[in-house]
């Protein structure tokens, strides 16, 4: 299906969200391999000063995410694709309505619901990125109840995760 012809109405965005060390990339790519789509890494999306500022532990505002959500919008248009996965904290009703209001797509968000202790352990395990264990408390208190969101239990095994939300996005 060419670009032009994937409308708004066609397209579906599945979202999975939630704070640092949720396991939204791997959990967001494991649900892609199930339905044979496309994943999106929100993280790739991001300009370099918020990256500097993530990584120095620093949360971003939401108009410091403006940027980062209009890339997103700007790779969704450029999918011939009628569904993809994306990968992204989301983490406030704000945040959400930017999204809806940027990116061309029928936006399904999937909350991890991981509680702060495992994502203190996770966090302080990881390696390689640039969102480490000094971004989780305000991330937390950047973070709503996510009303528009299925909450999904990402203390889970993440291929067990991945066929709950496949199957929740399919219905």
């Amino acid at each position: 299906m060419s670009q032009n012809a994937t409308s708004l109405q066609q397209r579906r965005l599945i979202v999975v969200m939630g704070p640092a060390g949720a396991g939204k990339s791997a959990v967001g790519s494991a649900v892609a391999r199930l339905l044979g789509v496309r994943f999106i890494e929100g993280d790739e999306f991001h300009p370099p000063e918020n990256i500097a500022k993530i990584r120095a532990g620093m949360g971003l505002t939401n108009e410091e995410r403006r940027p980062w959500i209009r890339s997103i919008g700007e790779a969704v248009r450029a999918l011939d694709d009628p569904v993809a996965v994306l990968a992204c904290s989301a983490l406030n009703w704000k945040i959400r309505a930017m999204m809806k209001e940027e990116i061309p797509a029928d936006l399904r968000f999937f909350l991890l619901d991981v509680p702060e202790a495992e994502l203190r352990r996770r966090l302080a395990t990881r390696q390689g990125h640039f969102a480490g264990p000094a971004l989780l408390q305000s991330q937390l208190a950047a973070m709503d109840r996510a009303e528009e969101a299925r909450r999904v239990d990402g203390t889970r095994p993440v291929a067990a995760i991945a066929r709950e939300i496949a199957a929740l996005a399919e219905a």
